[in-house]
């Protein structure tokens, strides 16, 4: 009965007004100066806010800089140049590092359960000061549930369940004790190089819970209950920052006609039923998530690899969908990553000046590319980053994309 009154009423209520009503309403821009972090970035209403002026933002992922800070110090110093350059001012980077070295030169946080290498910690403070002298601030993401980096396999082997998967790691009482244990490390860690606790640090612009977390085959409630409990935690030590799921924004059977999505926008309406067991709707709606995210990759999620009309009018759908649904709860909403695989090429560029001129149109909170990278390191790790300068002839792309960032920052709409 909690449920219904707490949960299932209110998206009742969401899902009517969603399908009644258009898009979010625009929203004036207030554009910003650019200056160090020193203040918190907060979410008032469906805005990101500082010292009480909108914030909105375009940025990369760039999840290796802790790494590279160990193995190449002067490449971090030179990418976060480029990204000062560019106008960057939100970079997501990754907070873990679990288990033994993957490769001969990779950094490890946490080699094992309640064992933390200050060493290797040390890098992830050098990061985040030199971030901040160039006005970035970090989305700092605390667990992977892929195996890459260790994750949720690395904390169930721990456990001695290695084949287990995500129900396992939520209900099992070590692996959420090591969990919570190693957020509570590093929210309470001082950094070496600022003297700022990483809990009070403004250059620190949120924490997610989990990148792509899902449940397959499992009960959408009991991932949004278990994220709830893992948001009330660490707001319990941190009540400065914003804590956002970092999620995929899939949902689980939501392809009918009364669907809040748009569904005749889908050629392929896989992300709407899929069987991973996460609602973007029921997640978002925690009120300890600050605010929504979704993930975009077209490829990958059944629309194709051409930069065709459906295509573009299912990526317009995605982006509209997820921004009205978050508007509707009263939140902002992060395109967290996004990535459409090619070399550089023509697609490419097509797919990702849609994708700009549109964020740019509907005015969108914020949207982070999969990824703006530099120096011949990793311009070929995923097909759809931009990789300038370096190994490849992305300078259009790269152009394009520092032409959307002044838009966005300048509050220009399309």
């Amino acid at each position: 009965m909690a449920f219904l009154k707490t949960y299932l009423a209110p998206l009742l209520l969401l899902f009517i007004q969603l399908f009644n009503q258009g898009a979010p309403a625009a929203k004036s821009s207030v554009p910003l100066t650019k200056k160090f972090p020193d203040a918190f970035v907060q979410a008032k209403g469906n805005d990101f806010v500082i010292n009480g002026h909108k914030f909105r933002f375009v940025g990369t992922n760039a999840y290796y800089l802790p790494n590279y800070q160990k193995i190449k110090p002067e490449f971090v110093e030179k990418t976060l140049d480029i990204f000062e350059k560019a106008g960057i001012t939100v970079v997501r980077t990754w907070g873990f590092y679990d288990g033994p070295p993957q490769f001969e030169n990779d950094i490890t946080l946490q080699p094992r359960p309640g064992a933390y290498s200050e060493e290797n910690l040390r890098y992830l403070d050098q990061l985040i000061a030199m971030g901040k002298k160039r006005g970035i601030r970090f989305i700092i993401t605390l667990i992977n549930y892929w195996e890459e980096l260790g994750g949720v396999p690395q904390y169930n082997e721990w456990d001695g369940h290695p084949d287990a998967g995500m129900k396992h790691f939520i209900n099992d009482p070590d692996t959420q004790r090591w969990y919570k244990n190693y957020i509570k490390m590093l929210l309470n860690r001082t950094n070496t190089v600022t003297g700022v606790k990483y809990k009070n640090e403004p250059a620190i612009f949120s924490w997610e819970i989990m990148n792509e977390g899902r449940l397959p085959d499992g009960d959408p409630t009991e991932l949004r209950d278990w994220y709830r409990e893992i948001a009330q935690y660490i707001k319990s030590i941190d009540p400065n920052h914003m804590v956002a799921t970092g999620e995929e924004g899939q949902e689980v059977k939501m392809n009918s006609p009364a669907s809040p999505y748009s569904v005749d926008q889908y050629s392929n309406t896989y992300v709407l039923r899929s069987g991973i067991g996460s609602s973007y709707i029921l997640n978002t709606a925690i009120p300890e998530i600050d605010y929504g995210t979704a993930h975009w990759y077209p490829n990958g999620w059944g629309f194709g690899h051409k930069a065709d009309a459906d295509l573009l009018k299912a990526q317009r759908a995605w982006i509209y969908d997820h921004a009205k649904i978050a508007a509707e709860l009263g939140k902002p909403f992060v395109l967290g990553e996004y990535g459409f695989s090619g070399w550089g090429d023509e697609s490419v560029l097509e797919v990702y000046n849609h994708l700009w001129a549109y964020a740019e149109k509907i005015e969108l909170d914020g949207s982070l590319l999969w990824q703006l990278t530099t120096n011949h390191i990793k311009c070929y790790e995923y097909g759809g980053n931009i990789c300038w300068p370096g190994a490849r002839r992305d300078q259009r792309l790269y152009q394009e994309f520092t032409v959307h960032i002044n838009n966005v920052t300048n509050g220009v709409s399309g």
